[in-house]
């Protein structure tokens, strides 16, 4: 097979005032023709710099100072600028994390896409301005875009996040390109869409041939898409290998951690694996190997000598217990990958009462009134009316922990937010802990809140920069009026959320994510509540750092007694954390049941479709299970469809669901609801 691109000895440095720091060292990889290497690692690996370096988009103080990238024999580092500018776009080509940040938001879709393709014509053959438009739409059309021709002409902000996704690709491949590089495409996308798009990816790779060089922290996702993997730890690659046999038999201790912090339905764990520390800091590198501070096989020798890559039946590992003069633990053992918290050690098991209700919820509607602009209301537009949540019975259970999914824009923070009415409903009654706060002005409300709290989606936006931890912590306290011993209290809680009592002091920029979010965490137990309602509690992290935030949940829950209402599109951490789940659709709930249940056997077709669509990290299972892919997008709630509100992506639809709402009622499980008028599918 053909190599299309080969990284060889790559190093790369920025410049700062204080240092010159080497970000990427003695890397090596190949990319073979119609093949799709997965490149992954935590944040801060130098996974987007390596992107940034083929694509000689560097910012001005970084540079390559060492190796070759080879793009079809040729070295990149040798073409002039405008050779380059010449490869780029058209013989190599990326896919941004943020589509909406990289397409430019006062051109056309139509006006971006023709000039790319006008800069870069296909077999450099001149072609007008009306040839390149009728090949955009047809990229269009490919990838999915409804109506091409005519929304082609609409702008950035016109689509939604998946549609802007899918304009990128199209964008990316209408040049016929030899090389993609994908940097994390779908991280901010809904598990619909993102099973859509690698679906797209893989089904353009078989078409095109395309080589793709595709970055992403997901294991899942590497697992159902890629056919070879690199590892890169803190600019080093620790290890490269077949997608089936690393993922089979992982031969590198951060390797094998990843892959043990993953969760999974597939296999229920007590608890997940975690890494101590974080990787380090350009400025910060450890000598020896860089792993070795957070792995407990590390040796004397790791410490002080810097590995070397050896080759095992067909792998290569980056790693000192493969050489012949280690005296260690053996590699794989389980002390080699990661550890459970101190915590799990006193684990009990949470207890749940099926009887009193903590959260009693009946027919609660959040409707908004669209706010027109200066321009609507010279045009004399009509206010239109948003349906946030619309009708929800819902009850949780003293002990529980309720997990509320659903696509972005079905309602779930809307809904979680009222619950602690931090949104006033509509309509509808809402019970917490015995109290009914509907009604209750906020002077009523602000002894409440003692009892229920909300872990925040955006530590660092819900943490006032201007104050330290400690003053942070402390606020409950002064809000309620309750003295207690500050430095004591400060110690208790930050050692409850598994932080140092060194973080005291430190501003919420000066955290990491995981950090941050714990003491978010930290915050909303202060005053000893019985419910937590925490929105996407591991979104933005490092699969390492989202375990130990799962961990510190599930110990906390076990230890206080918490009941939980947790709102995720992370269908993988559902089944560690959650006792059931209430799956929303625009506004609904379309079905409530156990964790284990919804899995295996979903009565909805939308749950079918969200639990099908996980990325599981298991290659082994990507030909043998089945998709059931969306189609299209969900409605907006300013114009939901009438009847069944999931038929106009339901593949089951009959005459009945376009006319007649299906009630949210018992299924031959007591304990199971749905609302589907053919909840065993095909009528």
């Amino acid at each position: 097979m053909d190599v299309t691109f080969k990284a060889v000895n790559l190093e790369i440095k920025y410049q700062t005032r204080q240092a010159t720091l080497t970000a990427i060292r003695n890397v090596n990889f190949e990319v073979k023709r119609g093949q799709i290497v997965g490149l992954v690692g935590e944040s801060g690996c130098g996974k987007s710099t390596i992107a940034s370096a083929v694509m000689r988009l560097l910012p001005p103080n970084g540079e390559i100072s060492n190796g070759e990238l080879l793009f079809n024999g040729r070295d990149l580092r040798r073409l002039r600028e405008d050779e380059m500018r010449q490869r780029r776009g058209r013989d190599i080509s990326m896919i941004f994390q943020d589509p909406m940040t990289s397409l430019n938001p006062v051109f056309s879709i139509e006006q971006q896409m023709v000039d790319a393709i006008l800069a870069h014509p296909p077999n450099d053959q001149p072609i007008s301005r009306s040839q390149a438009r009728e090949r955009a739409v047809t990229m269009l059309n490919r990838v999915g875009i409804p109506d091409a021709a005519k929304r082609i002409r609409n702008f950035p902000h016109q689509f939604s996040g998946g549609m802007l996704q899918r304009i990128m690709i199209a964008q990316a491949l209408q040049t016929n390109p030899a090389l993609l590089i994908a940097d994390e495409p779908t991280s901010a996308l809904d598990v619909t869409l993102e099973a859509q798009i690698t679906d797209l990816i893989r089904e353009l790779r078989e078409e095109l041939q395309t080589s793709i060089l595709y970055i992403t922290h997901d294991l899942g996702i590497v697992a159902q898409l890629c056919d070879h993997v690199v590892v890169l730890y803190a600019g080093n690659v620790v290890e490269t290998g077949d997608i089936f046999d690393v993922f089979k038999k992982p031969l590198h201790p951060y390797t094998q951690a990843l892959l043990r912090s993953h969760p999974s339905h597939q296999v229920q764990a007590e608890r997940l694996i975690t890494i101590r520390g974080r990787v380090p800091s350009l400025k910060e590198l450890p000598v020896g190997c860089k792993f070795a501070p957070r792995c407990d096989l590390a040796q004397s020798i790791c410490f002080t000598q810097e590995p070397v890559i050896s080759g095992i039946n067909g792998q290569t590992v980056l790693c000192h217990a493969y050489q012949a003069d280690w005296h260690g633990l053996p590699p794989g053992s389980s002390s080699a990958v990661g550890r459970p918290s101190k915590a799990s050690e006193t684990v009990v098991q949470a207890q749940v009462s099926e009887t009193r209700h903590i959260v009693q919820a009946e027919q609660v509607k959040v409707h908004y009134r669209d706010t027109l602009g200066w321009l609507g209301k010279i045009l004399g537009e009509q206010q239109g009316l948003v349906r946030a949540v619309d009708g929800v019975d819902v009850a949780v259970y003293q002990g529980e922990s309720l997990a509320l999914v659903g696509e972005s824009g079905c309602g779930k923070t809307t809904l979680g937010r009222t619950i602690l009415r931090l949104e006033q409903p509509t309509s509808g009654d809402i019970g917490v802990d015995g109290n009914t706060i509907t009604s209750l002005p906020q002077s009523k409300i602000r002894p409440l809140r003692a009892h229920m709290q909300m872990i925040f989606q955006d530590p660092i936006s819900s943490l006032s920069p201007r104050k330290t931890v400690a003053q942070l912590l402390m606020e409950p306290f002064k809000i309620h009026g309750i003295a207690v011993d500050r430095s004591q209290k400060v110690d208790e809680l930050l050692e409850m959320v598994g932080l140092s009592s060194e973080q005291a002091d430190k501003y919420p920029h000066q955290l990491s994510g995981g950090q941050a979010r714990r003491v978010g965490i930290a915050r909303a137990l202060a005053l000893n509540p019985s419910l937590l309602v925490a929105d996407e509690p591991t979104s933005g992290l490092d699969v390492s750092v989202a375990a130990g935030i799962l961990n510190l949940l599930k110990d906390l829950r076990e230890r206080l007694g918490l009941t939980y209402i947790l709102i995720t599109h992370n269908l993988n951490i559902i089944s560690f954390i959650a006792d059931r789940v209430a799956v929303m659709y625009l506004g609904k709930l379309v079905e409530v049941g156990k964790t284990s249940t919804l899995f295996t056997q979903p009565k909805h077709p939308y749950t079918e479709a969200l639990m099908s669509a996980v990325a599981i990290p298991d290659p082994e299972l990507r030909e043998q299970r089945r998709h059931t892919l969306l189609k299209g997008e969900i409605p907006s709630p300013r114009n939901p469809p009438s009847g069944c509100p999931f038929h106009t992506r339901c593949c089951y639809q009959q005459e009945r669901c376009l006319t007649e709402p299906p009630v949210l009622k018992r299924n031959s499980d007591a304990t199971h609801l749905v609302a589907c008028h053919f909840p065993e599918g095909q009528p």
